[in-house]
């Protein structure tokens, strides 16, 4: 099994939506994923709530819950028993003893940024304290930015902010600033959200805007299992 987990130091870097990207597309490719709550405000949890609600949660799809060592362990292992191919972690804003202890553990850190100055320089500070952390525990981590929220049209300033992070390893496919993403928490998985569509005759015009996301989030998907030599 493989834990992927997402880290800022900053909250509203877009960390949770690319997670949910993330683990819808990877269910579409028929993939055993679960999912790891570190976040003391539950935001995967509320999602499955509103998914459920909607009729668009994957019941194969569990959520573990990890506040400390002990957590996390009998997390990992029951997760292993059950078969899951892939974690998707959703660390707590900020820095914390469960964040260090799920960073460690990673096979792959994403660090979700938009494409401001003052969301960059806190990307780059996220970047330091995973790779701190890779280092004192001397683990083969991998690391990329992942930047998100990306404006259809960029201005040139948005592309200078960009081009200071190509220093860093960095995943190619950018997550644009859509619809589809921003209501994902009151829809449910992106993927089941595009199925309903499609089959609701007044919904066709909007599920193309879905479709168009959902393919932007299987290119992430391609992303990480290509970083993971999958």
């Amino acid at each position: 099994m493989k834990l992927i987990s997402f880290v800022s130091l900053k909250g509203g870097a877009g960390k949770t939506t690319a997670l949910s990207a993330l683990c819808s597309a990877l269910l579409a490719r028929g993939r055993k994923v679960a999912l790891l709550e570190g976040d003391e405000n539950a935001p995967i949890s509320q999602w499955r709530s509103y998914a459920k609600a909607a009729g668009r949660w994957d019941d194969t799809c569990q959520i573990y819950f990890a506040a400390d060592l002990d957590s996390f362990e009998k997390a990992v292992v029951e997760a292993e028993k059950q078969g899951v191919e892939f974690m998707l972690a959703d660390t707590h804003g900020g820095g914390s003893e469960i964040n260090s202890i799920v960073v460690a553990n990673s096979a792959l850190v994403i660090v979700p940024t938009a494409i401001t100055t003052y969301d960059i320089d806190e990307a780059v500070n996220t970047m330091e304290f995973v790779h701190d952390q890779i280092e004192e525990e001397g683990t083969n981590t991998l690391i990329a930015l992942l930047v998100t929220k990306l404006p259809h049209t960029p201005n040139k300033s948005r592309q200078i902010e960009i081009d200071r992070l190509e220093v860093f390893p960095m995943l190619a496919t950018k997550l644009r600033d859509r619809d589809a993403y921003a209501s994902m928490k009151r829809d449910g998985m992106l993927h089941l959200t595009v199925r309903a569509k499609e089959l609701d005759p007044a919904s066709r015009i909007s599920a193309k805007h879905f479709k168009i996301a959902m393919a932007e989030a299987d290119e992430l998907a391609t992303d990480v299992l290509v970083a993971l030599e999958e």
